[in-house]
């Protein structure tokens, strides 16, 4: 019985994403000392997931767009007045499918806290070059849309790659 519920609650689940296309979900995270709610969106229609993570530690307030359609995201730090913008891994990040999949399976859970003791913690490595600024007219869809709400110059990050010697 308990295994039929659930069955339905992830059908009309389902239906209500499909449906509507955008999810909001809210997770509390601990990190260290640092207890914050960060702010998630998805949309599977445009392929986007938007994150916004308030101050806390040594962490700026950040609000950040993954465009999949794109192959890029945006994080905008209002306390710097600029965004910056890179490709999007695919190691780490699929799709807005595969992240709004992901928040379900944890809310269907009863999980809604991410705990950075129980976590595994990617390590990317970026720089921002501030040489190269791009330019508001090459920004399209859904990054174009989400930079209107900032308007700060955007910066190319590249990834830094280290070199060890043995």
């Amino acid at each position: 019985m308990d295994r039929l519920l659930m069955i339905l609650i992830n059908a009309i689940f389902l239906f209500v994403v499909t449906a509507n296309m955008d999810m909001k979900f809210g997770y509390h995270i601990v990190e260290g000392k640092a207890r914050y709610l960060e702010n998630i969106e998805t949309n599977l229609e445009k392929n986007t997931v938007k994150i916004h993570t308030p101050a806390h530690n040594d962490v700026m307030e950040s609000y950040q767009i993954q465009d999949f359609h794109q192959g890029q995201q945006m994080k905008c730090l209002p306390s710097l007045r600029q965004c910056r913008l890179r490709d999007i891994d695919r190691k780490t990040a699929v799709d807005a499918g595969q992240t709004t999949e992901a928040f379900i399976h944890s809310w269907n859970k009863g999980d809604n806290t991410i705990n950075n003791a129980n976590e595994k913690v990617i390590v990317e490595m970026y720089y921002a070059d501030f040489d190269e600024i791009i330019d508001d007219i090459s920004l399209r869809g859904a990054l174009e849309e989400f930079h209107r709400d900032f308007e700060y110059p955007v910066y190319k990050k590249r990834r830094y790659h280290m070199m060890l010697k043995y």
